[in-house]
C-alpha cells in the first residue's frame, strides 16, 4: 500500500525515528511495531549498546566508591541481568524455529525495555498527585512497584508473542524462563561468596521507615 498525498513519510525501519515510533505502538499493545525494528544482528547490537554502556559507567562509579568484592559481586550480576534475556530467548527461538524472527524480537524487546522507565515516572506522578499524604511511603512505594511490575510483565509478554509469533502459552513460558533465570542468578550470587544478595537492593524502599 502507498502512502496517502501529502502524509508524511514513515520512517525506515531501524532507524531512530523507527526505533520510536515502534516503541510507542508496541507499548500500546499494537503488533505493528515490531515492523519499525531491523531484523539484523547490527540492529540487536545497537539495542545492546546503551545498556552495556550504562553497566560500564555505572561499574566504574561502584567500584571507584567502594573497590571491594562485593562492588566486584554487583558489577558482575548487572551484566548477567543483560546478558540473560539475550542468551535465554535466543535459544527459546532456536528451539521454537523462531530463529529467523529473532533479531528484529530482541531488537524490539531491548528498545522496548525503556518504555519501563516512562511508565515509571508517570506512575509516580499519578500516585503523588491522587494518594493522600497519610498513606505513606511503604504503601505508596508498593503500589508504585505493582503498577511497574505487572507493566513490565505484560510488556515483555506482548513483545514475545508479537516478535517471535508465539501463541499465548508460549509467551508466557518466555516470561516465566527470564524471570526463573534471574532468580537462579541471584540465588547463585548470594549463596557463593561475597554472598551478594540482589533482592535486598531491589525491593528497597527509598526511605528507611515507611510511614502508616
Amino acid at each position: 500500500m502507498t502512502q496517502g498525498r501529502g502524509a508524511p513519510p514513515r520512517p525506515m525501519p531501524g532507524s531512530p525515528g523507527g526505533i520510536f515510533r515502534g516503541m510507542m505502538l508496541l507499548g500500546r499493545g499494537r503488533r505493528d511495531g515490531m515492523s519499525c525494528f531491523g531484523n539484523t544482528p547490527d540492529a540487536v547490537l545497537a539495542a545492546l549498546a546503551p545498556r552495556v554502556a550504562l553497566w560500564l559507567v555505572g561499574g566504574v562509579l561502584t567500584l571507584a566508591q567502594a573497590p571491594t568484592m562485593l562492588s566486584g559481586a554487583k558489577i558482575v550480576f548487572s551484566l548477567c541481568l543483560v546478558l540473560t534475556p539475550v542468551v535465554l530467548t535466543h535459544q527459546l527461538a532456536r528451539l521454537w524455529g523462531r530463529e529467523a524472527l529473532w533479531p528484529r524480537y530482541m531488537a524490539a524487546a531491548l528498545w522496548c525495555d525503556w518504555l519501563v522507565l516512562f511508565v515509571m515516572l508517570a506512575a509516580v506522578a499519578v500516585v503523588a498527585g491522587l494518594m493522600p499524604a497519610a498513606v505513606g511511603v511503604t504503601r505508596s512505594a508498593l503500589l508504585l512497584n505493582g503498577i511497574i511490575f505487572a507493566y513490565n510483565l505484560w510488556l515483555t509478554w506482548f513483545v514475545a508473542r508479537a516478535g517471535l509469533a508465539l501463541g499465548v502459552w508460549r509467551a508466557l513460558l518466555v516470561v516465566l524462563a527470564i524471570a526463573a533465570a534471574i532468580m537462579a542468578l541471584s540465588g547463585v550470587s548470594s549463596v557463593l561468596p561475597p554472598h551478594y544478595a540482589p533482592w535486598q537492593d531491589f525491593l528497597a524502599l527509598p526511605s528507611g521507615h515507611g510511614g502508616r
